[in-house]
C-alpha cells in the first residue's frame, strides 16, 4: 500500500502553486515522509522515500543544486521540491535533465508560496494513508489466520476499498542467504522497500508484509500466472540491481473468488513455499495451478490419512534402514527420480549395474511388492510426495 508521489501532488496541486518540472516517469515512487534538506550534511540523513524540500538559502551557486538533487536521489528520496525566489532563481537544465533521465520527480514551488504549508498537506495525507495501511494489514493477518471468522477482517476491508466479489491471491516469499541463513535486517528492508514499490505502481491495491520471516504478498484480481509473472520480474530486477541476492523460495496460492477465501489461498501459497523450500527449489515462483497431484495431498496435510498411507507403504523400508543403518529409503527414491532406470542410477550412485538389481530385489523383498507394476510404483511415488510434505 502506501502513498505514491502521483498521489500527493494530485491533494496539492489545485490548492497550491507546485509544478512537476521533471522525472514524471517517477510519479509512481512510494512516499513515507518529509524532509528540509539545504545541504548534503543534511542529506546523509535520509532513510530512503522521502519527498526533500530545499529553498537553495546553503547552496554557494546553482552548480552546488544539481550536486544536491544528486546526492538525494543517491540516498533513495522520492523527489524534491525546490523552493524557486531569492536563492534559487531559476531550476538549471542539468537539474532538469538529470530528473528526466533518472526518473526522479523535481517540482518547482515560487517564493511566494509558503512550502510549511505543503509540507503540512503532504505529512498529513502520509499519516492518513500510515493509518490506513495498518488497518488493513492486521485485517488482510487476520483473514489469513481466522478466515472463518470474517468479522475479524471483513468490515475493515470493506470501509477501505476492498470488495466482496472480487478475487484475491497470495504469495509467500522467504529469501535465503547463499549458506541458507535468514538474509540481513538491512538487504530485507531494502527488498521490502523495492518490491513495495514495484507492486504498488502495478497494483493500488497491493499489499507487502514481512511477518514471521515470511514476505506476504496480497493482490486483487489477478490470476495465479499474471502474479507469477509479476514475481518473476521483481526477482530478476531485485538481483540485477543487487538489492537482494540469495535463494527465493516462493509459492502462490489460487487466486480466489470471493473475500471469505482469502485464508485459502493464503494456506494453499504457505504449503508450496514450505514444500520448495524442502525440495530445494530455489528461485522457482510456483502457483498452485501447476502442483498437480499435490493439491490433493495439501487438502490432506496434517490428517491422520496421510501418515497411515506412508507408513503402509514405506514405513517397513524406513524400519529398516533405522535398525541396519542402511539407506534403501533414499536409494528407491534415487531411484524413481531417475525415472527407474538402473543404468542412471548405476552412474549416478557410481555403482554396478549388478549392485543396483541386487539392492532393488532386497528392497522388494522388505516392502514384499514388485517394483515393476504400473499399481506399485505409483504408490511409492505418492509415499514419497508425502514425505516431502512430512519434511
Amino acid at each position: 500500500m502506501s502513498v505514491t508521489l502521483r498521489e500527493l501532488y494530485e491533494t496539492v496541486k489545485e490548492k497550491e502553486e507546485i509544478t512537476l518540472v521533471a522525472g514524471e516517469t517517477g510519479m509512481d515512487h512510494l512516499v513515507r515522509w518529509v524532509h528540509m534538506v539545504e545541504g548534503i550534511d543534511i542529506s546523509s540523513f535520509l532513510e530512503g522515500d522521502e519527498i526533500a524540500f530545499t529553498t537553495g538559502i546553503a547552496l554557494p551557486d546553482s552548480s552546488g543544486l544539481l550536486e544536491l538533487v544528486e546526492y538525494n536521489h543517491h540516498q533513495q528520496a522520492a523527489g524534491m521540491v525546490i523552493n524557486v525566489g531569492p536563492y534559487i532563481k531559476e531550476i538549471p537544465k542539468e537539474v532538469l535533465e538529470f530528473g528526466d533521465k533518472n526518473g526522479f520527480p523535481i517540482f518547482s514551488v515560487p517564493w511566494r508560496v509558503h512550502m510549511a504549508n505543503i509540507m503540512r498537506d503532504f505529512s498529513t495525507q502520509i499519516h492518513l494513508d500510515e493509518q490506513k495501511k495498518m488497518e488493513v494489514e492486521v485485517a488482510v493477518k487476520n483473514a489469513f489466520y481466522f478466515p472463518d471468522n470474517q468479522e475479524m477482517y471483513l468490515p475493515a476491508l470493506l470501509r477501505h476499498g476492498y470488495k466482496r466479489e472480487w478475487s484475491y491471491c497470495v504469495a509467500i516469499f522467504e529469501i535465503l542467504s547463499g549458506d541458507y541463513l535468514a538474509i540481513g535486517a538491512e538487504k530485507k528492508k531494502r527488498f521490502l522497500r523495492f518490491a513495495q514499490s514495484a507492486m504498488r505502481s502495478w497494483q493500488k491495491h497491493a499489499l507487502i508484509m514481512e511477518n514471521g520471516g515470511d514476505i506476504q504478498i496480497f493482490c486483487v484480481n489477478v490470476t495465479e500466472q499474471q502474479l507469477q509473472e509479476r514475481l518473476d520480474t521483481l526477482w530478476q530486477e531485485a538481483r540485477k540491481y543487487q538489492i537482494c541476492d540469495g535463494f527465493l523460495f516462493c509459492g502462490i496460492g489460487s487466486a480466489v473468488k470471493n473475500i471469505g477465501q482469502i485464508g485459502h489461498s493464503f494456506a494453499q501459497a504457505d504449503q508450496i513455499k514450505r514444500l520448495q523450500k524442502r525440495r530445494h527449489r530455489e528461485n522457482q515462483i510456483m502457483t498452485y495451478e501447476e502442483m498437480g497431484l499435490y493439491k490433493l495431498l495439501f487438502s490432506l496435510e496434517g490428517q491422520e490419512v496421510l501418515e497411515e498411507y506412508y507408513g503402509e507403504t514405506l514405513g517397513a523400508l524406513e524400519k529398516y534402514d533405522h535398525a541396519n543403518e542402511t539407506d534403501y529409503s533414499y536409494f528407491l527414491k534415487k531411484y524413481f527420480e531417475l525415472e527407474c532406470s538402473v543404468q542412471e542410477v548405476a552412474a549416478e550412485l557410481h555403482m554396478h549395474r549388478n549392485s543396483v538389481t541386487y539392492k532393488l530385489h532386497k528392497i522388494e523383498e522388505i516392502l514384499g511388492i514388485s517394483l515393476n507394476t504400473p499399481q506399485n510404483r505409483t504408490k511409492i511415488i505418492i509415499a514419497f510426495m508425502i514425505q516431502e510434505l512430512r519434511g
